[in-house]
């Protein structure tokens, strides 16, 4: 079982520890292309833009953050891609090169891309109704309420409806549904946690908060169920489908996103470890001891498509320079040159992890990822969007 965290350092010794380690970094380029497992999507050094090596190092120990992800896209090349910081808790191995993370909500883009090509190739259309429960017509899942449909507006719910977050559940009044393993187990009598199928069968037995399309509220739900409906309209699982349709067109390394996983030994030694101080109930044991946060208190796996896949700067960079990443467009393929204006953000936040996707029509493609999440508004990730942006915008940057 997960062992209890060191103290924290001083703000004053991670800066220091962050100086050392970059110190150690710099002068021998070891840089996203030196990595042993070298994709041939990682670009060479630029020591250009080793500007932005500050602005990462300086945030980093301002908010006693150990793990960090900085990628820059320009023009369909990446320009700056590094990692920061350590793999472990107790801060012995600097955080590899070519490291990964978790990318939380993130990965919904992931999924309406596919859901995208699903539609571009006839097999799917956005007014498809997303359940099969008796109605005219007929619906695409054909799954049991529990243990009764909880809402006859249930069978209104459109793919795009999904896409766009207008399913008709509102987290903000009943809460996520999501992350309810437990609870849903115990309703259905079979063992935590339930799994993909089982928690939308629980879904379906519950009442709706709006009508659908009425209007927008963020839905975890609505993610999962797409993922469902991509298998079963593809024939493939969900990891197959995006490697054959999303990334393999890009040129990425299906290397470089892979899925989700919920213990620590079962992840990829590219990933850090997740700093939380929380703990609580595994559900995959609730009545065993309790566990940190990232490493059991809901079922990662079960959430590939809303919010568990695991990926590189590199494969999000590229996947931002040919999708849409949020919107009532997320998904579709970029239409290129597009104004300078426009500009489009996903973020993902998960105990352990907050994760950036930021998207520019003057070229330009932002990725960064920490091992660490703040509750406060703004999160890591916006604040320091905020801080390269305005150093990108100010004309200072000398681009390669």
């Amino acid at each position: 079982m997960p062992v209890a965290l060191p103290p924290r350092p001083s703000i004053a010794r991670a800066a220091s520890k962050f100086a050392l380690l970059l110190g150690l970094l710099l002068p021998i380029g070891l840089t996203a292309g030196s990595c042993s497992e070298e994709s041939p999507l990682q670009p060479s050094p630029v020591p250009d833009l080793e500007i932005f090596d500050s602005v990462m190092v300086s945030f980093m120990s301002q908010h006693d953050i150990k793990a960090g992800v900085l990628g820059i896209m320009r023009n369909g090349t990446i320009v700056y891609e590094k990692s920061f910081g350590w793999a472990d808790s107790l801060e012995q191995t600097p955080l590899p090169q070519n490291a990964m993370m978790r990318l939380a909500s993130v990965s919904k883009p992931f999924t309406a891309a596919a859901i995208r090509k699903l539609i571009a190739d006839g097999k799917l259309k956005l007014t498809d109704k997303a359940f099969d429960l008796g109605q005219p017509g007929g619906g695409i899942l054909e799954l049991d309420p529990f243990p009764s449909l909880g809402d006859p507006r249930l069978a209104d719910i459109t793919i795009e409806h999904l896409l766009q977050h207008r399913g008709g559940w509102d987290r903000d009044i009943v809460g996520d549904m999501a992350f309810r393993d437990i609870a849903i187990a115990n309703a259905m009598g079979i063992p935590s946690p339930p799994g993909r199928v089982n928690t939308i069968r629980y879904v379906l037995g519950q009442p709706l908060q709006f009508t659908p399309g009425e209007r927008e509220a963020y839905s975890n739900i609505g993610y999962m169920v797409l993922g469902l409906i991509v298998e079963k309209v593809s024939g493939k699982d969900y990891l197959s489908y995006v490697y054959e349709k999303i990334l393999d067109p890009m040129g990425v390394p299906r290397t470089e996103l892979i899925q989700a996983r919920t213990f620590p030994a079962d992840r990829s030694p590219r990933e850090p470890w997740y700093d939380s101080n929380s703990r609580g109930t595994n559900v995959f044991d609730p009545t065993g001891p309790s566990v940190r946060a990232p490493d059991g208190t809901w079922d990662v796996e079960a959430h590939i498509a809303m919010g568990g896949l695991v990926a590189s700067a590199q494969a999000v960079l590229h996947f931002l320079d040919n999708y849409q990443t949020a919107g009532n467009n997320i998904g579709v393929p970029r239409s290129k040159p597009e104004s300078k204006n426009w500009r489009w953000t996903h973020t993902g936040s998960l105990p352990g992890v907050n994760t950036l996707a930021r998207q520019r029509g003057d070229g330009i493609n932002i990725v960064v990822f920490f091992n660490k999440r703040t509750t406060a508004d703004p999160g890591y990730v916006s604040q320091i969007r905020a801080e390269i942006e305005q150093l990108i915008d100010s004309g200072k940057v000398v681009w390669p």
